[in-house]
């Protein structure tokens, strides 16, 4: 059985990822259970999805995040690990009735913090059958280049820590192979036990949805949190200059909120009012469908080690992109051909906005881009993630396809646990197990 965790989101955050990474996970092996922990509000997002009802493997089971220190995963945080703890013990508990004490499990950490990686390594090392770890990583991988406490035992708990951690058990995801590359520069050892699946590309949104006529003012928006690693002010700077410029010839969108310390009056060049935190999904769906090309003045330190979001949706809806040059838009553009303008920096950036503005767009090869674009995505749909992330597990979780009461196919590769003779289980050997994680 695979047991997958998101301990860190609530309500329609992250839903599309998840969305690709659930579909690419059952359909990949599916044989398998697989449940799905998340908070309520969460899993009813993902619902709503026919997608996920055609999943006849998959199965979601409502959890309770701490509150505590909520999205802040770089906080190592004691009352935390605990509940997280508690969470993956119960639902280990409930699989192992499910499905009998001898079948091995896998733990997907969707999205995660530092202590709910300790937290399933307690659980994998206490339990009675093979239970593996596989922690995906997000734009919070960021955190292993942050500021780390001078306390021992905190700075041994931080993230940094626990992905350079040598637990047998234990391997990372990440969905940029220019990711895992990076990692390996900051943590030594890391490439041999970190997998890369492609970004999961979301396409249900933009069904229904063709890409919109190139008359009337040219629409240019940037995805997501109006962040400074997406480059907002950048955008700001752009959007306050053309609009100075050129009037109504080019609007500028946010498909997404802002955070709370920018005021609302720094928005006045953006075409539509710009909301506090997570906007509406219908809201998100109706400003992304309008837009004629995705700006992404990315920031090359957070982009560094985090894939783009926003860069998936363009690829979702086959948005041509215009795009700085930092390695996950490069290697993207490597894959996908003429999907865009790839530019040095916001100069150049801004120079093809002034073209096309001046020569008007290009039809031909505007088509051409979300051609190549839609091709991509294919590249990156459910099917095409499940056969590379059936290959994952296959490679690094064996005894998940090993017949039922079989031996392990891989010895060598085995992620299994300690004959159970040597074993604790229960809470006493839960907490000798974290006092040795230490």
């Amino acid at each position: 059985m695979i047991l997958v965790f998101d301990m860190t989101n609530g309500g329609t955050a992250h839903v599309p990822i998840n969305r690709g990474l659930l579909q690419a996970v059952a359909l990949a092996l599916p044989g398998t259970a697989v449940r799905f922990y998340a908070e309520a509000d969460h899993l009813d997002a993902l619902r709503a999805d026919p997608a996920m009802r055609r999943l006849p493997n998959l199965r979601f089971a409502a959890i309770t995040l701490s509150p505590l220190h909520r999205w802040k995963t770089h906080i190592v945080s004691a009352r935390r690990f605990w509940r997280e703890l508690r969470t993956i013990r119960t639902a280990l508990r409930a699989a192992t009735r499910e499905a009998g004490s001898a079948e091995p499990h896998l733990i997907l950490l969707a999205s995660t913090t530092p202590t709910a990686i300790l937290a399933a390594l307690i659980v994998a090392r206490t339990a009675r059958q093979s239970i593996s770890v596989q922690v995906g990583m997000h734009g919070n991988l960021n955190e292993v280049v942050g500021w780390r406490s001078r306390h021992p035992l905190i700075r041994r708990l931080d993230l940094h820590a626990m992905l350079a951690r040598p637990a047998r058990r234990l391997r990372l995801l990440v969905f940029e192979t220019v990711i895992r590359e990076a990692l390996e520069s900051i943590i030594p050892g890391s490439l041999r036990r970190t997998d890369v699946l492609p970004h999961p590309v979301d396409t249900r949104e933009a069904a229904g949805h063709p890409p919109p006529l190139l008359d009337g003012p040219l629409r240019i928006g940037i995805v997501g949190m109006a962040t400074g690693s997406k480059g907002i002010d950048a955008f700001l700077r752009t959007a306050r200059l053309f609009r100075a410029r050129h009037g109504d010839r080019i609007e500028f969108h946010i498909v997404g909120g802002r955070p709370h310390t920018i005021p609302a009056e720094c928005f006045a060049d953006i075409a539509h009012p710009v909301e506090i935190g997570h906007i509406p999904r219908d809201t998100f769906v109706a400003r992304l469908a309008q837009l004629h090309y995705v700006f992404l003045p990315l920031q090359p330190g957070y982009y560094s080690l985090s894939p783009s979001g926003g860069l998936m949706d363009a690829v979702a809806w086959c948005k041509p992109v215009i795009a700085a040059r930092v390695p996950i838009t490069e290697a993207l553009f490597d894959e996908g051909g003429d999907i865009g303008h790839l530019c040095d920096d916001l100069a150049g950036m801004q120079a093809v906005l002034e073209d096309v503005l001046a020569r008007g767009p290009d039809r031909a090869r505007y088509e051409a881009q979300v051609a190549a674009l839609r091709r991509l995505r294919e590249g990156r749909g459910p099917e095409a993630q499940a056969v590379a992330y059936r290959t994952i597990l296959r490679r690094g979780f064996p005894e998940l396809f090993r017949p039922a009461g079989g031996p392990v196919p891989s010895p060598a590769r085995q992620h299994a646990s300690a004959p159970a003779a040597t074993r604790a289980p229960g809470p006493e050997g839960e907490e000798r197990a974290a006092e040795e994680a230490r």
